[in-house]
């Protein structure tokens, strides 16, 4: 009788343990160099680098529709980002850098120890929480890191049309509290938008107007900007026009100190890509030319 009972006991237990699905995903890549000795003063010719970023994904969902998911990420390697802030982003993360995401009826708090981004810049990535969710149409999320007393929030919503997003922290570049607001309109092919920040560093409060327009493959794009509290609109710009045909995405960009930039994607099938970026900036050394392959998997 007891035997039975243990087992009995045994299945019921074996019953309430969900299922979890577990998914693999990553890129990995290679590229040849030449950033003007950016990444090492050693390095000031071209040279090559290659990375790898392995991802593995965990996620179950009780009978009470709480669901958990747990991800690892793991890399070697240096991948460089020639798209955005043209640096060599290690990819040395272990399966030790770990994120819980627990969600329930739209709603998901995840944990990540030093893992997470500000929400008002993510040049601060030390925030360790984050809930997020949406309230009658609108998105809301919140971060905060617990041994820092730091956190930052991010509105989402649309009102007549507009898209309007506000954000805001204690902990800025400065270490004090910011706040932004940013707005788009949709007219067909013209969108035009604005943003304007408030921050601890008066420097630092920027105000944009711009606008892109979309004819078939091609789009210009043109934003004027006033940096800083002292500054007037028209200071600083910047200016673009993309192109997209089949595969090819190519994009030139030109700003007020003459820094240009050429990019060129070029989808392969398979999840393959090849990528070519030159990045011209005046008065300074760190120009980036650059070409390579990436595959996502």
């Amino acid at each position: 009788m007891k035997r039975i009972l243990l087992t009995t006991t045994s299945l019921v237990l074996a019953a309430g343990v969900a299922q979890a699905d577990v998914s693999f995903s990553g890129t990995a890549g290679v590229a040849l160099i030449d950033d003007n000795g950016a990444s090492d003063a050693t390095r000031v010719d071209m040279f090559f680098e290659s990375y790898y970023d392995f991802d593995i994904t965990a996620s179950a969902e009780s009978d009470n529709g709480v669901s958990v998911s747990v991800g690892f990420d793991m890399g070697a390697g240096n991948k460089i980002d020639y798209n955005d802030d043209d640096v060599l982003e290690a990819q040395g993360n272990t399966v030790g850098d770990a994120d819980v995401a627990v969600s329930y009826n739209g709603w998901t708090l995840t944990v990540d120890q030093a893992g997470i981004d500000n929400l008002f810049d993510d040049t601060d990535g030390a925030q360790d929480v984050s809930i997020a969710g949406s309230i009658a149409g609108w998105s809301v999320a919140m971060t905060s890191d617990q041994e820092g007393s730091t956190s930052s929030y991010k509105v989402g919503g649309n009102v007549g049309g507009v898209a309007l997003t506000f954000t805001g922290t204690d902990n800025d570049d400065a270490g004090g509290d910011a706040t932004g607001i940013s707005a788009s309109y949709a007219m067909g092919d013209l969108t035009v938008s604005a943003s304007m920040s408030d921050e601890s560093n008066d420097a630092e409060d920027d105000t944009s107007v711009g606008f892109s327009y979309a004819m078939d493959a091609l789009t210009i794009g043109y934003t004027t900007i006033k940096p800083g509290s002292d500054g007037s609109l028209g200071d600083e710009w910047d200016a673009s026009v993309k192109y997209s045909a089949g595969g090819m995405v190519a994009s030139f960009a030109l700003d007020e100190a003459d820094a240009t930039t050429i990019i060129v994607d070029y989808a392969l099938g398979g999840g393959a890509s090849a990528f070519a970026a030159m990045h011209d900036k005046p008065d300074t050394a760190n120009d980036l030319t650059t070409v390579g392959l990436n595959f996502a998997f």
